[in-house]
């Protein structure tokens, strides 16, 4: 029996910290929960410390492009799901989305674009075979996950 592939997924209580004075969650939340998700599948899946790669590698990945489609607003005490579909790595570059989904509903899909480069020197370096290794494996996984009927 094929092993079940499941994309990394975070779940998140929506907090009074979260939300406007309107009560809806600030989109720039979004965008930090998709911030730790990020760092929490380098963590998790790809078996690689986040914290190391920045202190140890000399490792940045700043963000290079991001584009955001929000369908539905959330409140404090609501909960959400964000999961990590990779949908390409490129030289230096990691290309993903995030889905946030609640209550059986999209709430959001950001894409972005993340570089490796080095801390010390500011530009773009080619991502490690150390680091394309797990995530080839997870690409295959992502797009499995994307071709599910």
């Amino acid at each position: 029996m094929p092993r079940r592939v499941h994309l990394h997924t975070l779940r998140q209580r929506i907090e009074f910290g979260h939300c406007d004075p309107a009560g809806i969650v600030f989109f720039v939340e979004f965008f930090r929960m998709c911030n730790a998700l990020f760092e929490d599948w380098f963590n998790d899946r790809l078996k690689l410390s986040f914290a190391d790669e920045f202190f140890v590698h000399d490792h940045m990945f700043p963000l290079v492009h991001t584009e955001a489609d929000f369908q539905s607003a959330l409140r404090m005490g609501d909960e959400i799901e964000i999961s990590l579909i990779l949908t390409g790595i490129g030289r230096s570059s990691i290309r993903y989305t995030c889905l946030g989904r609640s209550g059986g509903r999209d709430i959001f899909r950001i894409r972005f674009v993340n570089a490796l480069g080095r801390r010390s020197a500011g530009h773009s370096i080619e991502i490690p075979a150390y680091m394309r290794t797990p995530m080839d494996t997870y690409l295959k996984e992502s797009r499995a996950v994307s071709q599910a009927p």
